[in-house]
């Protein structure tokens, strides 16, 4: 929905209806089973840590992110959570509230060591460099704000919530510290340079929770209306560009589930606060496009709890009940209800309480209840190139059989054109391991080095000792993809197939089809890969990765988990036979809990087709 700042100016001039957030909060069912999670995320209410410069600079020397990042998200969940206390009528918390307000504004810099190397006066400096040490002036630690980070925007927006809806129980001169402090490092970069940000505009979640909180932030503290439509037309910009691209054509995220989730809560948020404030005139969420989008995790999803996880998407996540129980009923996607868990299962880590915001309108918007799982069914989205066939399993138990193409080269993509997923009764014997450890190294020129985000740790074919290729520093080209060319039924199977040969950088591989078929009534799964090479064929490694156990005999293998196995036996060529590898080390030092089993069978010289029959069983 287009809007013109003069547009802006005329609503945001009239007097605003009156919504009083905190009202909504104390009135909502939900709001002391929140309150527990908090409590169960911050115990107590102790001395504030303190962020040291030692601290900080632990990525730069080591990579390990978790250090500085713990007191940084504690500090802000301890507002979270002393903010809550006070809306539900604790107001002892006044001092402590004011001393943690004075912390954050003390901060040097509330962008994230993970994040510094951005900004114009990063990007301009020339030559450009490598980073290997810290570069003086140039690091967020002794420069002028200039650049503004995911945390950065959510601090701003979780200050700005917190004076807007503590108002004068708070003293005047830390209301204008917080303000002093979000305008030098939020809204004057923003207003100066914010289009210069690779995010402004970008085609992944850093659009939605960056602009989206910023623009919170402007609608809660700036009181210049010239100033704030001026504002508020530079985020919605970036926004429109945010839902045009952020999602593909058919409503779903490349970047999965959780990224949609976090990519929209601020938008949603924003949206909301946009439409009280205008008295329904403007309203983002009653775009049509809205409705699809919506609907992508309901299609993603797998189990209670569990999705179709691409690239670095973790497949168990919990979303935000809030903001689902509200895009639910805005566009219609009831079914996005049947996602929200129940109360004691929420995340009380400390990066989620300490989305002030966002707990808020989880208070605000929940009820406090939940629904039915949606009912499985299958789900195709050609652009993305995902889909989803479901049966069950002779035992009557739910099955769910996803294969993923798309691409090896967006933000948060790794080499897995071709990977299948085999979930069984709530649990995935074949997986899709997920992200690998967020570190130095993670987002920078070795991420494809990780076991985690190359195809070496995905159930795809390695071909003439070939891993699949990525692109050119993750830059989002679809250089290297796949494609789904076709599905439907037959025979009473539901089949998918996956051309997949363009994501080798192998020019003498002329085809690489992988055709999946499952058995609705039995959950047994045929796998066929088909390959022509001109010349000779190259040597073929079919790949099955688990973090269940493996007993190997031959050419079956046996995956068990806790509620379900899964025997796999190489039907063609004859005489091939599996081997089991666990990957302690890369598990060890991608601080995974469980050990992935790498399960390949090495195919006889000269293959160039290959089946496999998967067979689950319940217990």
């Amino acid at each position: 929905m287009s809007i013109t700042k003069q547009q802006l100016k005329a609503w945001l001039g009239q007097p605003a209806p009156e919504t009083d957030l905190g009202a909504q909060i104390r009135q909502s069912p939900s709001a002391l089973a929140l309150r527990d999670v908090l409590r169960r995320a911050v115990p107590a209410l102790t001395p504030i840590a303190a962020t040291t410069y030692t601290l900080y600079r632990e990525f730069e020397h080591t990579g390990a992110r978790d250090g500085y990042q713990y007191v940084y998200f504690a500090r802000r969940s301890q507002l979270t959570r002393a903010v809550f206390e006070t809306l539900l009528g604790d107001n002892s918390l006044r001092g402590y509230i004011h001393d943690l307000l004075w912390a954050i504004c003390e901060e040097t810099t509330w962008v994230l060591p993970a994040h510094e190397e951005q900004g114009p006066d990063y990007w301009d400096i020339d030559p450009p460099v490598v980073r290997n040490t810290a570069l003086g002036a140039h690091t967020m630690l002794t420069r002028e704000p200039a650049s503004i980070d995911l945390f950065a925007a959510e601090t701003g927006a979780s200050l700005a919530e917190t004076v807007y809806l503590l108002g004068d129980l708070l003293a005047p001169e830390v209301r204008q510290r917080v303000r002093q402090e979000v305008e030098r490092r939020i809204f004057k970069p923003y207003l100066a340079h914010g289009r210069k940000h690779w995010w402004y505009k970008g085609a992944l979640n850093w659009n939605g929770v960056c602009n989206g909180s910023i623009g919170l932030a402007f609608l809660r503290l700036e009181h210049d209306i010239e100033t704030l439509a001026e504002a508020l037309t530079q985020v919605l910009e970036g926004l429109e560009a945010y839902i045009a691209t952020g999602f593909e054509a058919d409503g779903g995220s490349v970047e999965g589930v959780g990224y949609w989730n976090y990519g929209l809560m601020y938008y949603v948020t924003l949206a909301e606060a946009l439409r009280e404030q205008t008295a329904g005139q403007f309203d983002l969420l009653a775009a049509p496009r809205l409705h699809a989008i919506a609907r992508y995790p309901v299609g993603m999803s797998l189990s209670p709890n569990h999705y179709i996880n691409p690239g670095d998407a973790k497949e168990a996540l919990i979303i935000a009940p809030g903001i689902a129980q509200r895009l639910a009923e805005r566009t219609g996607v009831a079914e996005l209800r049947g996602l929200v868990v129940a109360v004691d299962e929420l995340d009380s880590s400390g990066v989620a309480t300490a989305k002030l915001a966002i707990m808020l309108r989880n208070a605000a918007w929940w009820d406090g209840q939940t629904a039915p799982f949606p009912e499985p069914r299958d789900f195709f989205l050609p652009d993305c190139g995902i889909i989803k066939l479901v049966g069950q399993t002779a035992q009557g138990q739910p099955v769910v059989l996803a294969a993923i193409a798309g691409h090896n080269d967006g933000h948060h993509s790794h080499t897995d054109v071709g990977v299948c997923i085999l979930h069984i009764d709530g649990e995935s014997l074949l997986c899709d391991p997920g992200q690998g450890l967020y570190s130095k190294e993670y987002f920078r020129q070795g991420r494809y080095d990780n076991p985690f985000n190359n195809s070496y740790a995905h159930s795809v074919p390695r071909i003439g000792g070939t891993l699949q290729a990525p692109g050119p520093e993750f830059g989002g080209c679809k250089q290297f993809y796949g494609t789904i060319v076709g599905h439907g039924e037959r025979d009473g199977s539901k089949f998918a197939q996956i051309e997949m040969h363009h994501a080798y950088d192998l020019p003498q591989l002329r085809l690489a089809r992988r055709t999946l078929r499952l058995d609705p009534q039995t959950g047994e799964t045929l796998l066929e890969d088909v390959f022509a090479f001109d010349g000779a064929a190259l040597a073929i490694e079919e790949v099955f990765v688990t973090w269940d156990s493996v007993a190997v005999n031959g050419g079956t293998a046996q995956i068990t988990g806790a509620r379900s196995s899964l025997e796999l036996t190489i039907q063609e060529p004859a005489g091939a036979v599996f081997q089991a590898t666990r990957l302690e080390e890369a598990c060890r030092a991608n601080q995974r809990e469980r050990t992935l089993t790498r399960l390949t069978a090495t195919l006889p010289n000269g293959t160039q087709r290959v089946r496999i029959l998967l067979k689950p069983e319940t217990f």
